[in-house]
């Protein structure tokens, strides 16, 4: 039997769907993604396996297409946009602290958000 390979993420990713809100949604730092296919273009699409507990509104979508496959997108979390994130997101103090430490921003960079924050 093959051991199972993935990576685990150290930061976390803002999620976003082709032209749907601009509202900020975040892969948690620690969330195990299994390589599915790396691109030409430059991009990896990855497998995240979900649980879901519990009954959810749904509808069921036949394509036209074979093996269509919808994707969303996830990007790193860039200092620009820490302010935004948050103010409109709820973010756990470990995600912040990793988002922090990866993109090597000093308490002097986070103190300037917060004097800068517009609520």
């Amino acid at each position: 039997m093959e051991k199972t390979t993935y990576v685990k993420t150290l930061e976390p990713l803002l999620l976003r769907s082709e032209g749907k809100s601009e509202d900020f949604h975040i892969l948690p730092s620690g969330t195990a993604l299994y390589k599915y296919h790396d691109f030409p273009e430059g991009h990896t699409t990855y497998i995240a396996y979900i649980n879901i507990k519990g009954e959810f509104k749904s509808k069921t979508v036949v394509s036209d297409k074979i093996n269509l496959v919808y994707p969303i997108w996830a990007d790193t979390i860039q200092p620009e946009q820490l302010s935004k994130l948050i103010a409109t997101t709820p973010i756990s103090k470990d995600d912040l602290v990793d988002i922090l430490k990866a993109r090597k921003m000093t308490r002097d960079d986070l103190a300037q958000i917060v004097r800068e924050w517009k609520d």
